[in-house]
């Protein structure tokens, strides 16, 4: 009983408050809203197209392409106060690293996107051209949507591990929305995981999480040892 106590104190002592969660993911709010003054006001830098970048413009993608941004803001809220409180620092962590990172890139390493012309007055075209005439055409690499969708799918996988099929599939469409809108190129998309990832294991290194440690306590969670 006295070591169960004492866990519990330690676990008390650790806590975040709900207040201190929502500074903390409006100070990264802050730095990721960075993009859109660098995306409308760079100038210079490089069209980071391949011989693979030929896919062609479907504008019904333009669909989850923009579907990210509330969904984006549920899977971040519900994080803030459902989340915790270890994995919630390691994901806050891993969110500054991946935004810090993207916006110097932006601003050091600009990367553009050439806007695209487009047949038809449908609603999703009329979406799309809006999109492409409106909005900034930098910041391509790495892909903010890609990133951003990333790092939610890695952290929602490790808490909700029976889901991770979703996570999973929900990266893919996103990517695949930035191709077929014309709003990124394929090495974008590589840039995007590759700082998703980056950010997610240095995030769960430095709250001191185990990914090992973590996978068996969630194991036992389901098929507590037998006393």
């Amino acid at each position: 009983m006295r070591t169960q106590r004492l866990k519990l104190d330690r676990a008390a002592q650790s806590a975040i408050p709900n207040y201190d969660r929502l500074l903390l993911i409006l100070l990264i709010c802050s730095v990721q809203m960075l993009y859109f003054p660098t995306s409308n006001q760079m100038m210079g830098g490089i069209e980071p197209k391949l011989p693979i970048d030929v896919f062609p413009i479907i504008p019904i993608w333009v669909v989850p392409y923009v579907l990210c941004y509330p969904l984006w803001l549920f899977g971040i809220f519900w994080a803030t106060f459902k989340m915790d409180d270890d994995l919630f620092r390691s994901f806050i962590a891993a969110l500054l690293l991946v935004s810090t990172f993207s916006i110097a890139t932006f601003v050091f390493f600009p990367t553009y996107i050439k806007a695209s012309s487009f047949a038809g007055q449908d609603v999703f075209t009329n979406l799309l051209r809006s999109i492409h005439e409106n909005w900034g055409r930098y910041d391509a690499f790495p892909s903010g949507h890609v990133y951003i969708t990333t790092v939610l799918a890695l952290f929602y996988s490790r808490w909700y591990p029976a889901h991770k099929p979703w996570w999973i599939s929900s990266v893919v469409i996103v990517a695949l929305s930035t191709l077929f809108t014309g709003q990124h190129y394929f090495v974008d998309i590589l840039g995007g995981l590759a700082v998703a990832f980056l950010g997610y294991y240095s995030g769960l290194k430095w709250a001191g999480i185990s990914t090992i440690r973590t996978r068996s306590r969630e194991r036992d969670v389901i098929h507590p040892p037998a006393q």
